[in-house]
C-alpha cells in the first residue's frame, strides 16, 4: 500500500500519533507535499481536539461588567439571584443542599463548576462519566490533494517540528483555498491556541465571500460564521458575536450554533433568551440531545428544578444511555426522600461501565438511607480504593462520618472527620460537625475555633453562625 494512503487510513482510525510518524517520513523526502502536510496538520489536531462545548459551563462568576445590562434583574431572570422553586413531585429542591454562590447541588460533574461546590455535600454532582455524543460542526475527511504546498509555511525544512512559523502566516494567502483554510483554522484554535490568528484567517474568509458572493457556498458560509462567533466568544466579546451566529442559523440550523448562541445570553446573565434560543433550535431540530440538555442546564441553573427533571427525563427516553440524565433524575429522586428509586438510576449508570469513586459514593448514601446498611461500607471501601485527588478523598471521609453518625458510632465518625480534615483543611462541613463533637465533650474553646475555621471556608453558612453564638453562651 502507498505510503500516503496508509496514512490516511491511520487517520481515519483515529491513529493519530502512527499517522503523523508516516507524514514526517513522506514530507522528508517531499517538504513541498502538501497532501502528508495537510494530513499531519489534521492529526496534530484531533490528538489535541476537545469540545469546547462541554469545556466552558461556568458561566456565574465569568460575567463581564462591560457586557451586563441591568444590575437589578428582575427574579427568576438571573443566574446570579437564581432561587429553588418548589412543588410536588419528585423534583422537590426545599431540602436539597447548594453550592457556594447558590446553585442546586447537580447529578453529575461538569468542567468549569466543581470549584462551586458546597464543600462536604453529601451527594454531590459526583457521576462524571458521559455517554451523550453531540454532532461535531468540525470540518472532516482527509487530505485528498496531492498539489504542492508553499515553502514559506514551513518551519526551516524540519518535518517534525512545527507545521509553520504563525508569525509568518497570511489569512488572505489561503483564505480562497477551501481545501486548506478549515484544517488550518482548527489547527490554529484547538492546537497553537492562537485565537487571534485563527480570527484573522475568518475575517479573510468572510471578506472573500462577501465580495465575491455569487460564488459562495451556504454550507461553507454558516461554518466560518460560526467560527467567527467562536472566537469573538473566546476573546471575551459575546455581544459582537451574536450577529454572526444570527447569520449562521439563518444559511443552517445547525446545534453548534444554537448552543453557541445560548451560551452568549448565558454569559451575559440572560437565561431566559438562552432558553429562548433552544426553543426555536428544538422547533427546527425535534429532539434534539444537546438542545434538550442545554434547556435542562439552564432550568437548574435558574432553580427551576421540577421543568429541569422532566427535561432530563425527556433525554432519558430518547437516549436511555444517558448517564448526565440518569444521575440528575436520581439526585432528584434521592432528595425527594425516595432512595430506593434514586438506587435503581444508579445501578443502571454503573451496569452502563460508568465506574467510579463518586458512583459507589452515591450508591453506598442510597444504601444507608434505604435501609441496606450491609451494602454501605463495601461501596465506600471500594470508593476509597479508587479516589485519587484529596478533596475527593475528603468528601468520601466526611460522607462516611456520616454513615457513622447515623449509626451511632461516634467514635468513627470522630476519626472519619479528623481524616476528611487532614485531607482537606477547609472543609467548612467537616469543621462545622468535628466542632459540634467536641463541644459534647465540653471542650467549648477547641469547638470555638473548629467554628471560626468553619466560618472561614463557609462564611455563608446559618448552621455555623447559629453554632457560634450558641457556644459563646458557655464561655
Amino acid at each position: 500500500m502507498d505510503n500516503f494512503f496508509a496514512a490516511i487510513s491511520l487517520f481515519r482510525r483515529r491513529k493519530y500519533d502512527e499517522c503523523i510518524e508516516v507524514c514526517n517520513v513522506l514530507l522528508q523526502h517531499n517538504a513541498l507535499h502538501q497532501g502528508p502536510w495537510e494530513l499531519k496538520m489534521r492529526s496534530m489536531t484531533q490528538r489535541v481536539y476537545i469540545d469546547d462545548f462541554e469545556a466552558d459551563d461556568d458561566v456565574a462568576e465569568d460575567i463581564l461588567d462591560t457586557q451586563t445590562i441591568a444590575t437589578a434583574p428582575r427574579p427568576g431572570t438571573s443566574l446570579r439571584t437564581a432561587k429553588p422553586t418548589t412543588g410536588s413531585g419528585a423534583a422537590t429542591a426545599t431540602n436539597r443542599p447548594r453550592t457556594g454562590t447558590g446553585r442546586p447541588i447537580t447529578g453529575i460533574s461538569r468542567p468549569g463548576t466543581l470549584s462551586l461546590q458546597r464543600p462536604g455535600s453529601t451527594l454531590g454532582n459526583r457521576t462524571a462519566p458521559r455517554t451523550a455524543s453531540r454532532t461535531a460542526g468540525t470540518a472532516g475527511g482527509s487530505a485528498r490533494q496531492m498539489r504542492l504546498g508553499s515553502a514559506s509555511m514551513f518551519a526551516a525544512g524540519d518535518p517534525t517540528g512545527p507545521l509553520f512559523h504563525i508569525s509568518r502566516l497570511h489569512p488572505d494567502k489561503y483564505a480562497s483555498k477551501d481545501a486548506l483554510s478549515k484544517p488550518l483554522f482548527q489547527y490554529l484554535y484547538y492546537h497553537e491556541g492562537d485565537i487571534r490568528k485563527a480570527m484573522a484567517l475568518c475575517d479573510a474568509v468572510l471578506n472573500r465571500r462577501s465580495v465575491d458572493e455569487a460564488t459562495a457556498d451556504t454550507v461553507s458560509g454558516w461554518w466560518w460564521n460560526t467560527q467567527k462567533g467562536r472566537c469573538l466568544i473566546a476573546t471575551g466579546s459575546p455581544r459582537e458575536a451574536e450577529p454572526y451566529l444570527r447569520a449562521a442559523l439563518q444559511d443552517l440550523q445547525h446545534p453548534d450554533v444554537v448552543l453557541l448562541l445560548a451560551r452568549i445570553y448565558l454569559k451575559i446573565d440572560q437565561p431566559t433568551a438562552a432558553l429562548e434560543v433552544c426553543r426555536q433550535g428544538l422547533e427546527r431540530l425535534p429532539n434534539e440531545i444537546t438542545l434538550l440538555t442545554q434547556q435542562a442546564r439552564i432550568h437548574e441553573l435558574v432553580g427551576n428544578l421540577n421543568v429541569s427533571v422532566r427535561r432530563y427525563r425527556q433525554i432519558s427516553a430518547l437516549d436511555p444511555m444517558n448517564t448526565e440524565a440518569l444521575a440528575c433524575i436520581a439526585v432528584s429522586y434521592f432528595y425527594a426522600n425516595q432512595p430506593e428509586t434514586a438506587l435503581l438510576y444508579y445501578r443502571r449508570i454503573l451496569a452502563l461501565g460508568g465506574h467510579s469513586a463518586e458512583l459507589y459514593c452515591n450508591i453506598g448514601l442510597c444504601c444507608l438511607y434505604g435501609g441496606q446498611l450491609d451494602l454501605v461500607f463495601p461501596c465506600f471501601q471500594r470508593a476509597l480504593r479508587m479516589a485519587t485527588e484529596t478533596e475527593l478523598r475528603a468528601d468520601l471521609w466526611y460522607n462516611l462520618s456520616f454513615v457513622a453518625l447515623t449509626t451511632g458510632d461516634i467514635h468513627l465518625a470522630r476519626r472519619c472527620l479528623r481524616l476528611c480534615i487532614a485531607a482537606n483543611g477547609t472543609h467548612g462541613a467537616a469543621l462545622n460537625n468535628m466542632a459540634v463533637l467536641v463541644a459534647r465533650q465540653k471542650q467549648y474553646p477547641k469547638a470555638k475555633s473548629y467554628l471560626q475555621a468553619a466560618r472561614t471556608a463557609l462564611p455563608a453558612s446559618d448552621e455555623i453562625e447559629h453554632n457560634l453564638k450558641f457556644i459563646e453562651n458557655f464561655q
